[in-house]
């Protein structure tokens, strides 16, 4: 296996640059997940790893080696793309061999590793039947087969759940995650869902408009979000964001007003801006707490989603500003329902009027 080097990397299409200055390092063996909205350039950016897209302008390297003028057939990557890709008048077998025998690699070799990839992937029952008598999981499950017989220094895999029902993405990201374990290989997986990144990835590259906002654990993005766009974008129900203002310092954190005058002081790692300053508050709705007493920031319940294991109540507070709460899925609400909420400066964040967290 490899790892892959991106320095200044860059991709035009006519005047217009997509892809603006990208390093990036992805280590041996390390899993890593491309997320961002759509057109964020996370696809564009793996199909530049992969060759199916010439760089404007940087380098590429995989496994030390500068890959710019390779062809994809020479940089010991395989791919998984969304759509399954199998011809279909092959059979599981021959689809998943298809790419050995153009490489004129021996029969018995041929058997010997499309044989191992399924039992890996547990469709060793399968492999006579052709893509039209498969289950759409099966299906990826022969894409990703195909991909392992060729025992790639890099897999690359673009959005390769998509197409599945809900039973079926959380089946296949069981089965990825094991496949991670059992080959250690370097993997690239690019994904619009982050429940995919968070729960496959070693590490999370959130990326915008061309760029790299923040690229770290998990945890870290959930934990120390660099700015509002990665704040927003990483947890799910996101995060809310209330307007505040700052009273100045306070015990080694900012003070805020909340609406209706309940103070808040919240631990930021740079200078504290001067009293009066415009500030954004950032609340995860998993951290908006029910108060014990009788303090505690006003809201009043909109409606509310009942999802069995917890409960989403859409609120807005006394100066018309709107916030997600999530609740346990036992205790009652309705829309009406005064909440007092007990937001704790240790869980929430602060984000300058540049969107930097403070």
């Amino acid at each position: 296996m490899a790892g892959v080097t991106l320095r200044g990397v860059r991709k035009s299409f006519g005047r217009i640059e997509v892809i603006h200055g990208v390093d990036l390092e992805v280590a041996d063996g390390e899993f890593v997940a491309f997320v961002g909205p759509s057109g964020c350039g996370k696809s564009t950016l793996l199909r530049l790893i992969a060759g199916l897209e010439e760089p404007s302008a940087g380098d590429l390297s995989i496994g030390g080696q500068r890959v710019n003028e390779r062809p994809p057939a020479a940089r010991g990557i395989a791919m998984v793309f969304q759509s399954y890709a199998l011809y279909p008048h092959m059979t599981a077998y021959d689809n998943m061999a298809f790419g050995l025998t153009l490489a004129r690699t021996d029969k018995g070799t041929i058997a010997e590793r499309v044989r191992a990839a399924a039992r890996l992937l547990q469709i060793e029952d399968l492999l006579d039947r052709k893509p039209r008598d498969l289950s759409g999981g099966q299906r990826q499950r022969v894409a990703i087969g195909r991909a392992i017989v060729r025992e790639p220094q890099v897999f690359l895999f673009d959005e390769p759940l998509s197409n599945l029902d809900a039973g079926l993405r959380v089946q296949m990201r069981l089965e990825i995650a094991k496949l991670k374990a059992d080959l250690r290989a370097t993997m690239i997986y690019v994904t619009h869902d982050q429940v995919e990144a968070m729960t496959l990835a070693d590490r999370i590259v959130v990326l915008n408009a061309g760029r790299v906002e923040q690229a770290g654990t998990p945890l870290e993005l959930y934990h120390r979000p660099r700015n509002r766009f990665v704040a927003g974008f990483i947890g799910s129900p996101a995060m809310n964001f209330l307007d505040v203002v700052s009273e100045g310092r306070a015990d080694g954190s900012v003070r805020v007003w909340l609406p209706g005058g309940v103070p808040l002081d919240v631990a930021v790692d740079g200078a504290a801006p001067r009293a009066g300053t415009p500030l954004t508050l950032g609340v995860r709705p998993e951290h908006a707490g029910l108060a014990d007493g009788g303090a505690g920031l006003v809201a009043t319940i909109l409606a509310v989603e009942r999802l069995g294991g917890e409960t989403h109540c859409h609120a807005a507070l006394e100066d018309g500003q709107k916030l997600l709460v999530r609740l346990d899925g036992d205790r009652p609400a309705a829309a009406g329902e005064r909440l007092r909420l007990n937001l704790r400066g240790e869980t929430a964040h602060l984000f300058g009027s540049d969107g930097q967290r403070l």
